[in-house]
């Protein structure tokens, strides 16, 4: 009679549930700042104070945490290369979501006090939101200086300030900002 040897598998089925992980918990953070703080906290980022580079940050210490937890118990160099590939992947996926779901609501926190900057309305906007016939309403403004604490580029706004610019066609707006906990700037208010 024939031995029948059997393998162990080099990776835990475990591991493959793991490496979703640096996708799933700012999802997962999202939804909870969404079910617990709503629109209680000012998420409204300027253009040119984003938090792409501490949301890549985060999305590496997430991936790079939940690698070593998964690797903890494989031995096999090639296994701990792919899963180290596959949580960088899942890593990069959850990297937008940390940018625009949880770091902006983190940064909305807490408010330093509020600057007033005076922009050039260089045209205003419509768009349709995807797959619904909600419309969104935009200012295309522009700093007047080099050393302005915003940029220029397009700004959200609500429908009551786009039919006042929309009538008014002003040359210039004040855009009212606060810096918020993690360094973005924070669109208060138009004027």
């Amino acid at each position: 009679m024939e031995q029948v040897r059997i393998r162990k598998a080099a990776v835990p089925q475990s591991v493959f549930a793991k490496i979703l992980l640096p996708f799933a918990v700012p999802v997962l953070i999202t939804f909870a700042l969404l079910l617990l703080v709503g629109n209680h906290w000012p998420r409204d980022i300027a253009p040119g104070s984003g938090l792409k580079l501490a949301g890549l940050g985060a999305s590496a210490i997430t991936a790079l945490a939940v690698w070593h937890s998964a690797v903890a118990r494989v031995q096999a160099p090639k296994a701990r290369k792919g899963t180290a590939l596959l949580c960088a992947v899942t890593g990069l996926m959850g990297w937008p979501v940390w940018c625009v779901g949880v770091l902006p609501s983190i940064n909305g926190a807490a408010l330093n006090s509020q600057t007033t900057v005076r922009m050039t309305l260089e045209r205003i906007e419509v768009t349709h939101a995807s797959k619904s016939r909600a419309l969104y309403h935009w200012a295309w403004l522009k700093a007047g200086r080099d050393d302005s604490v915003i940029g220029s580029g397009r700004y959200f706004i609500s429908n009551e300030i786009y039919d006042r610019l929309e009538k008014t066609r002003p040359g210039a707006v004040k855009v009212t900002v606060a810096e918020g906990l993690l360094g973005a700037q924070i669109v208060r208010g138009f004027n």
